[in-house]
């Protein structure tokens, strides 16, 4: 079985240029069995057989393996630490700042800072948020939310900046102009910078430690000295001073050289 897997690995990365090497196995192995189990599929090989011929099924394989979930304000506390101490850091003296998410998923993290950032009557030089899921970042271009991911929005930021269309929430047209959606692959495309503020959420746990520590060293180079890097709640940094990073809060590190 683990000479099938190891198969796969290699035809997967040929037709959907997704490096499972990379990925913690056993977690990754358990999501590729439920996905046979749900779709009555044999073996790998039928998979890989499925989505080679059906565009549909491929698309939709694709979206599963890359785990886009996300809501607005995800971890209180984490944005309130970023509401009351590094927005106001990175845009004093009327700096603009530049601000990455990277693995943005639906765009809720990345709406959530330009929300934060209208609310202070500050504007940004750059929003940029990315992901690999290119049917993920079309939606999220939309601004079309469902009432469970805007769940942690407070009643007068939802009426400031958002509208209600059936069963959709709206983000406003002046808040989803402020953001630029680009495709980008965390393991493969070069990191853009230079950055003030970095937020990668809960993405790392999916790595392998080896690539975790590759990917955090090409964040921390993206970074401006002091600038931001925040992870999610399920994800520590151990020893960030071997990154030239230094704990400010909970899941949040500025980078000191």
């Amino acid at each position: 079985m683990q000479n099938d897997y190891e198969l796969f690995k290699r035809q997967l990365f040929q037709v959907l240029g997704i490096d499972l090497n990379s990925y913690k196995e056993q977690q990754m192995r358990r999501r590729i069995n439920q996905w046979l189990a749900r779709h009555s599929l044999e073996d790998y090989a039928a998979l890989i057989e499925r989505v080679r011929v059906d565009a549909e099924h491929r698309s939709k394989f694709a979206k599963y393996l890359t785990i886009n979930t996300s809501q607005f304000f995800r971890d209180q506390g984490v944005f309130e630490h970023i509401s009351s101490e590094v927005l106001p850091a990175v845009t004093a003296g009327g700096s603009l700042p530049r601000i990455w998410s990277a693995g943005c998923s639906i765009g809720a993290e990345i709406y959530s800072i330009a929300i934060l950032l209208d609310t202070m009557g500050r504007r940004p030089k750059e929003l940029l948020a990315t992901d690999i899921d290119e049917v993920v970042l079309a939606r999220a271009e939309h601004g079309w939310f469902s009432e469970s991911e805007i769940s942690n929005v407070p009643p007068e930021l939802r009426s400031a900046y958002f509208s209600k269309s059936g069963n959709v929430w709206v983000v406003s047209d002046r808040i989803r102009r402020m953001v630029r959606f680009a495709r980008h692959d965390l393991l493969q495309d070069p990191y853009p910078h230079p950055f003030d503020l970095i937020l990668c959420r809960n993405v790392f746990i999916y790595f392998t430690a080896d690539t975790q520590q590759r990917l955090i060293r090409s964040f921390v180079e993206a970074l401006r000295p002091g600038g931001y890097f925040v992870v999610g709640s399920a994800e520590h940094i151990m020893e960030p001073h071997a990154y030239g990073l230094q704990r400010v809060s909970y899941c949040i590190y500025a980078k000191t050289v």
